[in-house]
């Protein structure tokens, strides 16, 4: 759309190039997914040597001129009042010189919506409530809700990426997930788009949800719906208050918030899913103090790993289960074993380590029936008159706990077991063994995913 007799927009949002024509200027705008607007640039006063400016950020200060220029503004056919005739052979309808001073008011309204409209359907690329599909967005989005990637809106970083945090127009909160160049390897793109590939077909209450992505040039970035309460291991292993903050029961519903997550991924879905990476600080904490499982760079479709196509390595030291990190044998039950790991920590605020330490302090507790002196002595315990019910679940939690990490894989059961140990209170449970018969040693060489775990960059 031609609007004419303007003073052109302000230009630390464009890119100026002498020596081009305003036909070839058409040209690299069409071409440019990025631009909003173009215009001719005189280059010199007087001359016939021409300019191109392009814009492709946000557009402001655009005034009526009756000395002013013509600015060039890409639409959808959508956004026209008047249809355009396909077979017209024009691009863009010319709206006509206005004469008078209520006209061109009348069309600096039209220009103001316009853009206002173009923004937010720009902006709308993020979509609230997204289906099954992912949508890319582009990089001049990105850049805009950042402030172009501003320090001041930095809430963490790893060795690996950096998270922002973003406001919508609608005032929505999102986090934004940019990898370091440094990370952009073969496996660093690779783990990028196993995490877009699996995330997109993906929709449940306990897993992060991601809302778009982009794919930019060099930029691998993700956008997810924003934590306010950041990372579980904040709260199981931080401060005394830190750890106050997460009664019993909330911590109780955080466990089944996992359990139903993991449940999800296993078969929920219509797929075979293995996190592989499942620890306290890659369970992230909403306004409410829902659960949510994020960090799918690691994640594979067990379909796909049956063939063993893909031998990528992650080992969390005191997470993965003994038969994967000794003999990188992956199934299903290695997401149990670190699920019973995280119950144990979240219940006694105690790390468990590479050495296995939690896992003999617990089955040492266990076996002398003294699993109470487990809980965590930031959190008042239960009284057993007035909470009786609390009680026992915080003990049954304990001992589904040690039936998660026994050594043998057909030893755990099956999380979809564990939801219903968990919702039925009541229900028999198989006495656990020791799990520290076979798990005294360790795998001497530890390997990280080249993706950055979210217990770093949403630690701040």
């Amino acid at each position: 759309m031609v609007v004419p007799g303007v003073k052109l927009p302000d230009t630390q949002n464009a890119s100026v190039t002498a020596g081009v024509t305003l036909e070839e200027c058409k040209t690299r705008c069409q071409a440019n997914c990025s631009c909003l607007a173009y215009a001719a640039a005189n280059m010199e006063e007087g001359s016939d040597r021409t300019g191109c400016i392009i814009w492709t950020d946000t557009i402001v200060d655009v005034r009526f001129d009756v000395r002013g220029e013509n600015l060039y503004l890409r639409l959808s056919n959508s956004e026209f009042d008047d249809p355009v005739d396909p077979d017209d052979g024009k691009s863009f309808p010319i709206v006509p010189v206005v004469a008078s001073v209520a006209s061109a008011i009348t069309v600096l309204l039209v220009v103001f919506l316009i853009l206002w409209r173009r923004r937010r359907r720009i902006l709308g690329a993020i979509p609230e409530n997204p289906s099954m599909e992912v949508h890319s967005v582009n990089l001049a989005t990105i850049k805009h809700i950042t402030g172009n990637f501003s320090g001041s809106n930095i809430i963490g970083q790893g060795g690996f990426g950096v998270v922002y945090k973003a406001q919508l127009a609608e005032g929505r909160i999102i986090a934004v997930k940019r990898l370091k160049q440094s990370a952009l390897t073969r496996k660093g793109k690779k783990d990028f788009a196993r995490e877009v590939e699996v995330m997109a077909g993906l929709r449940h209450g306990s897993l992060l949800r991601l809302l778009s992505y982009c794919n930019q040039g060099k930029e691998r970035i993700l956008v997810y719906e924003y934590m306010q309460n950041k990372s579980l291991n904040i709260y199981i292993f931080g401060t005394s208050s830190l750890r106050a903050s997460l009664n019993w029961a909330r911590r109780l519903e955080i466990i089944h918030g996992i359990a139903e997550g993991v449940a999800y991924l296993h078969g929920g879905s219509g797929k075979s899913v293995i996190h592989r990476d499942l620890k306290p600080g890659n369970i992230l904490l909403d306004n409410e103090w829902k659960a949510k499982i994020a960090d799918f760079g690691t994640a594979k479709l067990f379909a796909i790993d049956e063939t063993g196509s893909d031998q990528t390595i992650v080992v969390s030291p005191g997470y993965a289960a003994p038969e994967y990190e000794h003999r990188r044998e992956m199934t299903l039950k290695c997401d149990v074993y670190s699920f019973g790991v995280i119950i144990l920590e979240t219940l006694s605020g105690q790390r468990n380590e590479s050495t296995q330490r939690l896992l003999t302090h617990v089955w040492g507790l266990w076996e002398q029936d003294k699993v109470i002196e487990l809980l965590d002595i930031a959190m008042v315990l239960p009284h057993p008159e007035s909470e009786p019910g609390l009680l026992t679940e915080l003990k049954r939690c304990i001992e589904i706990g040690l039936l998660c990490v026994q050594e043998t894989p057909t030893d755990r059961p099956a999380i979809s077991s564990i939801v219903s140990m968990l919702a039925n209170k009541t229900s028999q449970i198989d006495r656990p063994r020791n799990p520290r018969d076979s798990t005294t040693t360790t795998s001497s060489h530890d390997h990280q995913s080249d993706l950055p775990s979210l217990d770093t960059i949403y630690l701040t």
